[in-house]
């Protein structure tokens, strides 16, 4: 399957502010780690917390989830290969710890008190994408021409809209509607850990909500449905947002598996 993908990933500080706290984490066939046995790593995550706590965070997120994927001593490596399910219960652990590291760098920081992070992960592990979520970021799947959204965001309305008390196209206008329920480090609950089959031709997008919020899903599925390179597929949502105001830093992770 790895030679059958195409990625690209783009972050940008957007228009208006000062610096980038988004982070961004691609772990395929050009790094020199196991990826037969564990799969392809792609990871986004969006900082908060201000200066200099927001872009550490999403920063030891992305750091912490390589280092704690790929360190096989959590099960034994030859296990991988049996079980999609046993890799799911590894990505598990290894958030958790990521979580730890965060918390044991905040308690020596005090400067960075306070601070979190959004984390949206994806793995291509043969036929399987394991898939971690906390926070807003997401994660989208182009299919058969047909986008759908494979993460649901930890925010006030979305619990809102889970509860019936808002209409999802109320959602999108609410002024509160960042507001996260939980987010890696001190709002950690638990994080969302689930699995797909992956078909030839997906295209998984991974984005931050400075690109998910300024630029609509009709859009995004032209975007990604067009028959231009990932590189460019990339820039053209990052110039979509930037040209609705980019009011937030814009990052995304294109990956597409060739039919």
């Amino acid at each position: 399957m790895t030679n059958n993908i195409e990625v690209c990933g783009k972050t940008n500080i957007g228009l208006k502010r000062k610096r980038n706290e988004d982070s961004y984490l691609i772990v395929d066939k050009l790094n020199k780690i196991d990826i037969h046995s564990l799969g392809m790593l792609f990871v986004v995550a969006d900082g908060m917390g201000g200066y200099p706590a927001g872009d550490m965070a999403s920063k030891l997120a992305c750091e912490g989830l390589k280092r704690y994927y790929y360190h096989i001593s959590f099960i034994r490596k030859k296990l991988f290969s049996m079980s999609k399910y046993l890799l799911l219960k590894h990505l598990a652990t290894a958030i958790e710890a990521t979580q730890k590291m965060i918390c044991t760098f905040e308690s020596q920081h005090k400067e960075c008190a306070g601070f979190g992070t959004t984390l949206s992960t994806l793995i291509l592990a043969k036929t399987t994408a394991l898939i971690g979520h906390i926070g807003d970021s997401r994660i989208y799947r182009l299919r058969d021409n047909s986008l759908g959204q494979l993460t649901t965001d930890d925010t006030l309305v979305q619990d809102m809209v889970n509860m019936g008390e808002l209409k999802s196209e109320e959602a999108a206008e609410i002024p509160y509607r960042h507001v996260l329920t939980q987010a890696l480090g001190g709002g950690y609950e638990k994080v969302h850990i689930y699995l797909e089959e992956v078909k030839a031709g997906d295209i998984f997008l991974l984005c931050t909500d400075g690109l998910h919020d300024l630029v609509s899903k009709d859009e995004i599925k032209e975007i990604l449905s067009a028959d231009i390179t990932v590189v460019d597929i990339c820039n053209q949502l990052l110039n979509a947002a930037l040209r609705r105001g980019g009011k937030d830093n814009i990052t995304a992770i294109v990956v597409r598996l060739k039919n």
